[in-house]
C-alpha cells in the first residue's frame, strides 16, 4: 500500500558503554583487553542461530578464544604496518565518519529532546479513538487539485469518485489511523474531519493523497501505562523530527559546494558501462534489480584513468574530496539500480553526490568538535578497526603460504599415525546485498518457515539454492564455520565481495584422504595444502599468544550469564545509515590447544 510512506518512525539502536576496570576484564592481550561487557555484547549480538552446543562453558570458551585471535591478529597487523594500508583506510574511514556523525546527531538533536507534557496530554485524548478512512492517490499535483475541486463540490463522494482521472487510484478498503501512525500533518488533517468529510490534498514523499473519514471508533486499551508509554514515545519522536529539521535547515543554509562537472560525466559514463556489464554477466532480466557490489566498485576504480582518481571531485572548503575519496564512501554506502539507461543512472548518481556532500559536511562538523576522540566513539570504531586489521592479517598470512611438495610430504609423514580426513558440506545459501533481507530470513526461519523456500524467495542467484557437497577447503570462510556446525544449524550473515550470505548446513560427511605420495592427485594435494595452511595459522596464533602474554580470568568468564538472541541486531545511525551492531566473528579457537601445549613444553 502506497500510504506506508506517510507513516513516520525512527528506529535507533543504542549500545551501553561501560567503564573499563580490572574487575571486569576477562582477557588481556598485549595492550588490548576484553571486558566482560564487551564479551557479553559481542556474544549475544553475533549470530549464534540454532547452534546445537549443549555445553555453555564450551561455547563461551570457543567464542572467547575466537575474540582473542582477532586481537592477536590485529596487534600483529599493527606491528607490520597494515593499519596504514590503503585497503584498511578505504574500509575504516567511511565507518569512522558514520560514528562521528552519529555522535553529532546525539549532541545536537537526541540529547536536546525534552518531553512536552502538554503534547502528551493532547496525545492521550487522541489515542483513545481511531479514524477509519478511505483515500485517493496520485503522483500528479495538478490532478489531485482537480480531484479535490470536484469532490468538494458535492457531498456524494461515492458517485463523484467514479468520474476521476484514470491516473488517480481510489483505495476503497478502509484504513485505520491511530495516534502516531502517520506523520503529524496528515494525522491532524484526518482527526479534524467530520464523518464523510475529506482532507485537502496532502503531499507525501511518494505522491499526493486525499482522505475521507468513514467512521470513528474507540481504541481498546489494555492498560493506562501502555497507552501513556506509546504516546510519550510518539511525542518524543515528533520532537526529535522537529529538532532534526530545524538543525538540518540551519546547518545547510547558505552552503554552496561545487563539483567537477567534467569528472562527473566521466564517472557517470563509466558507471553506466559497468552496470551494463553486470547485467549482461549476471544475466539479469530487464526491470530487475542490478546491484553494484564492493568487488564491482574496485573493478570500476581500476578501469578509470589513474590521474582522474586523484583529481578534486567535490570542492569542500578545507576538505577537497578526490574522485577516489568519493568512490570509497560511495562503495561503503552501496548502490543498486533497475536500469542501464545513462540518463537515469546519471540522475541517481547526482542524488548520491548531493547526499555524499551533506554527509561529508556533517562529518566535518563532528571532526571540528573532536567527536572522533570521545571514548564512546573510539570504543565502537576500535572494535571495527580490530576486525578489519585481523581480516587483513589473516588474508595476507594465508596468501603468503607456499606449500611445496616437500611440505606436503613432511605433513603426511608427521600425521602418518592418523587417518587424514576431508570434510565435505552441503548447504542451502542465500546471497544478498541487503542486511534488511538477511534480517527477514533469520526472523522467518526462526518462525518455522522452510529455509529452502526462503532461499528461493530471497536469493540473488535463484538458480542455485543448494550447493551440493563441496570440500571446506573450496570456500575457506564458510567452510571453516560450517565445519563447527551441526546439521540443521543456520548461520549468518557472512560478509562477502557481493554482499552477505546466510546459510543452512543440510549435510556433512568425512572422507578419508589418500596419504601415499605416489597416489596423490592435484585435488588431494589442494586439500592437504588447506589443512597445512590452517595448521600454520593455528601455530602462528599460538606463537602470538606467547608473544603478547595472554592472561584470562576464567572465573569471571564462567560467571557471565548469556542468552542466545537468535537475531540479527542493527545499529541505526544518526543522519542516516545502518550497520551491524558488531562485526561478525569467524569461529577460530582450535589454536588454543597448541598454545596450551607450548606452555607445557616450557615447564
Amino acid at each position: 500500500m502506497k500510504i506506508k510512506l506517510l507513516i513516520s518512525f525512527i528506529l535507533l539502536f543504542t549500545l551501553q558503554y561501560f567503564a573499563q576496570n580490572n574487575k571486569n576484564i576477562i582477557a588481556k592481550i598485549g595492550n588490548k583487553i576484553i571486558t566482560a561487557q564487551e564479551f557479553k555484547l559481542r556474544y549475544e549480538f553475533t549470530p549464534q542461530i540454532n547452534r546445537q552446543h549443549k555445553d555453555e562453558t564450551k561455547t563461551k570458551e570457543e567464542f572467547l578464544y575466537s575474540l582473542i585471535a582477532e586481537d592477536l591478529f590485529a596487534l600483529r597487523a599493527e606491528e607490520l604496518g597494515l593499519d596504514t594500508l590503503k585497503d584498511l583506510q578505504e574500509a575504516y574511514i567511511p565507518l569512522e565518519k558514520m560514528y562521528v556523525r552519529d555522535e553529532l546527531y546525539k549532541q545536537e538533536i537526541k540529547n536536546k529532546i525534552k518531553l512536552n507534557w502538554k503534547k502528551v496530554n493532547e496525545g492521550l485524548k487522541l489515542a483513545k479513538e481511531k479514524r477509519i478512512v478511505d483515500y485517493i492517490y496520485t503522483l500528479n499535483e495538478n490532478k489531485i487539485k482537480k480531484a479535490y475541486k470536484l469532490l468538494s463540490s458535492n457531498p456524494n463522494f461515492d458517485s463523484l469518485v467514479t468520474l476521476l482521472d484514470k491516473d488517480i487510484e481510489y483505495v476503497k478498503k478502509p484504513y485505520e489511523v491511530t495516534f502516531g501512525k502517520m506523520n503529524i500533518e496528515a494525522e491532524k488533517a484526518i482527526y479534524n474531519l467530520k464523518i464523510n468529510e475529506i482532507t485537502k490534498p496532502i503531499k507525501s514523499p511518494e505522491g499526493w493523497y486525499i482522505f475521507r473519514l468513514l467512521n470513528i471508533q474507540p481504541v481498546i486499551i489494555k492498560s493506562p501505562e501502555q497507552i501513556t508509554s506509546k504516546v510519550k514515545k510518539v511525542v518524543k519522536n515528533r520532537i526529535e523530527d522537529s529538532l532534526y529539521n530545524d538543525y538540518w535547515l540551519k546547518f545547510f543554509k547558505g552552503k554552496h559546494i561545487t563539483t567537477n562537472r567534467e569528472l562527473f560525466w566521466y564517472l557517470a559514463k563509466n558507471f553506466q558501462k559497468l552496470i551494463a556489464e553486470i547485467k549482461k554477466t549476471d544475466k539479469i532480466e530487464g526491470g530487475k534489480k542490478i546491484t553494484v557490489t564492493t568487488k564491482d566498485f574496485i573493478q570500476l576504480k581500476k578501469s578509470l584513468i589513474p590521474d582522474s582518481l586523484k583529481k578534486v571531485f567535490i570542492d569542500i572548503p578545507n576538505n577537497q574530496l578526490t574522485l577516489e575519496d568519493f568512490l570509497n564512501d560511495f562503495m561503503f554506502e552501496g548502490f543498486y539500480t533497475f536500469t542501464t539507461d545513462l540518463k537515469i543512472i546519471s540522475q541517481q548518481l547526482s542524488s548520491r553526490v548531493k547526499r555524499q556532500i551533506e554527509l561529508e559536511l556533517l562529518a566535518q562538523q563532528g571532526y571540528k568538535k573532536g567527536l572522533q576522540a570521545l571514548p564512546e566513539v573510539k570504543s565502537s570504531t576500535n572494535i571495527w578497526k580490530n576486525n578489519y586489521l585481523a581480516t587483513l592479517f589473516r588474508r595476507n598470512f594465508i596468501n603468503k603460504q607456499k606449500i611445496t611438495e616437500e611440505d606436503i610430504k613432511h605433513y603426511l609423514t608427521k600425521n602418518s599415525k592418523e587417518q587424514l580426513k576431508d570434510t565435505e558440506i552441503n548447504i542451502i545459501e542465500v546471497s544478498t546485498d541487503s542486511l534488511a533481507i538477511i534480517e527477514k530470513i533469520l526472523k522467518q526461519e526462526k518462525e518455522g518457515i522452510d529455509f529452502k523456500k526462503l532461499a528461493k524467495k530471497y536469493n540473488n542467484n535463484s538458480d542455485k539454492i543448494e550447493t551440493g557437497f563441496f570440500s571446506v577447503s573450496e570456500n575457506k570462510e564458510i567452510g571453516q564455520i560450517a565445519k563447527t556446525m551441526n546439521i540443521g544449524d543456520v548461520y549468518g550473515p557472512v560478509k562477502t565481495d557481493k554482499g552477505y550470505t546466510v546459510f543452512k548446513l543440510i549435510d556433512k560427511k568425512e572422507n578419508n584422504l589418500k596419504t601415499k605420495i605416489s597416489q596423490l592427485d592435484e585435488e588431494t594435494k589442494k586439500k592437504i595444502r588447506y589443512k597445512k595452511t590452517l595448521e600454520n595459522l593455528e601455530n602462528k596464533t599460538a606463537e602470538l599468544a606467547e608473544k603478547y602474554n595472554i592472561t584470562i580470568n576464567k572465573k569471571l568468564l564462567d560467571s557471565i550469564k548469556l542468552f542466545n538472541a537468535q537475531m540479527i541486531v542493527f545499529r541505526y545511525m544518526g543522519f542516516g545509515g545502518k550497520i551491524l551492531a558488531f562485526p561478525t566473528l569467524t569461529p577460530f579457537y582450535q589454536w588454543e590447544k597448541k598454545w596450551e601445549q607450548k606452555k607445557k613444553d616450557l615447564l
